[in-house]
């Protein structure tokens, strides 16, 4: 049945999953072929369908048992130009295979997302150049998943480092690979770049992440402010040290100023135990008024707020400071931030600096005006 809905491009069949197991949803339908010439017939298909969007391939290894036809499968697919969406589990893109799904890749320039999960990627024989290649054509990729493929480092920093110009990449996904500092320090190119765009950073289950990549990861996140969310949930090598290169991204105690040019726009950072103080700063940065987040965490770490700065400006500038410390008051706990007391410091340094200022003008007309109606 599915297979026939492909065939007559059912415009209500957006999204395909070629396997033995699935249900079928609204918009989606599963397919697996009992015999080599289903499989060739399902690619032709696929090639001439215009309405399908998402094409997810499980148990793909079994699919090349299935001899020549594999091959002609994947040629039809590369005829198609609707899908957006294409994921491989089980693949072994070492070989020819590899260049027929990089040709699709290269080739189709409305693709945003693609999702290698448990494939062989060997890429010899250039093969990391040609995927390079392929992805860099497609400029339109947003979502990138390597997954469990079980990728030497060397290769992984090549693909990342093959990847800095899509500036459409939003979310990038290596979950189970061999990530060290070499690899860290490829992220760390991509997390710089000022055209960048990328949100998500997951990095799940790579146990080689410890402190020194911790370091390289927050150092780059410095002048960033794109990223939203970092996922290394069972990395449990990243001790104290690691942890206070991104407290120390997240909030730079050591000015005023270097408070206020912290980054607030790291929301999450998904680890086990991840040190109070982190969580602090990080529910502190999903404030949407991020001027706010940022007289926050002043307020919060600096018991002493030096108006020398302003002084030179007179009386003038007082009404807008007391002001900032007024909208502090209503985004913060004054009992946390100590608002009142930071404010009447704050007027108080003014007074202290320009006591005459503070003290109403001297008129002698009507000082003599007063001494005669008391004579």
């Amino acid at each position: 049945m599915t297979l026939s809905r492909v065939e007559r491009n059912d415009p209500a069949l957006r999204h395909l999953k070629v396997s033995d197991l699935g249900v079928t949803r609204e918009g989606s339908g599963y397919y697996w072929p009992s015999e080599s010439a289903e499989l060739a017939r399902l690619g032709d298909a696929i090639g001439a369908n215009t309405k399908l969007q998402r094409l997810i391939i499980r148990r793909a290894n079994a699919l090349v048992e299935m001899g020549a036809n594999n091959a002609a499968f994947l040629e039809g697919i590369n005829r198609n130009t609707s899908i957006s969406y294409l994921s491989l589990s089980s693949y072994d893109l070492s070989g020819v295979m590899g260049h027929v799904v990089n040709e699709f890749v290269a080739n189709n320039s409305i693709l945003t997302t693609i999702v290698l999960r448990s494939c062989t990627l060997g890429l010899g024989n250039g093969g990391t150049r040609i995927l390079n290649s392929a992805l860099t054509s497609c400029t339109n990729l947003n979502r990138i998943g390597i997954l469990g493929c079980n990728v030497a480092e060397d290769i992984l920093v090549d693909v990342v480092l093959g990847i800095r110009g899509l500036h459409q990449l939003r979310m990038l996904f290596l979950q189970g690979e061999n990530f060290g500092t070499a690899g860290c320090e490829a992220l760390a190119t991509l997390l710089r770049d000022p055209n960048g765009n990328l949100r998500h950073l997951h990095l799940d289950d790579s146990d080689r992440i410890d402190d020194d990549c911790a370091i390289i990861l927050a150092n780059a996140l410095k002048g960033s402010s794109k990223l939203r969310n970092i996922k290394f949930s069972r990395n449990s090598t990243i001790t104290g040290r690691g942890w206070d290169a991104f407290s120390q991204f997240l909030c730079d105690t050591s000015s005023v100023n270097a408070t206020y040019l912290s980054n607030h726009t790291l929301k999450n950072l998904e680890v086990v135990n991840l040190p109070t103080n982190l969580s602090s700063l990080l529910e502190l940065n999903r404030g949407t008024d991020k001027e706010q987040v940022a007289t926050q965490k002043i307020l919060r770490h600096h018991t002493r707020l030096d108006m020398e700065p302003f002084l030179e400006w007179d009386l003038g500038v007082l009404p807008p400071v007391v002001n900032c410390f007024d909208r502090a008051r209503d985004g913060a706990q004054n009992e946390e931030f100590n608002v009142d007391a930071k404010k009447l410091s704050a007027i108080y340094q003014f007074a202290k600096a320009k006591p005459l200022m503070f003290v109403p003008p001297f008129n002698k007309a009507t000082s003599k005006r007063k001494i005669c109606e008391i004579n």
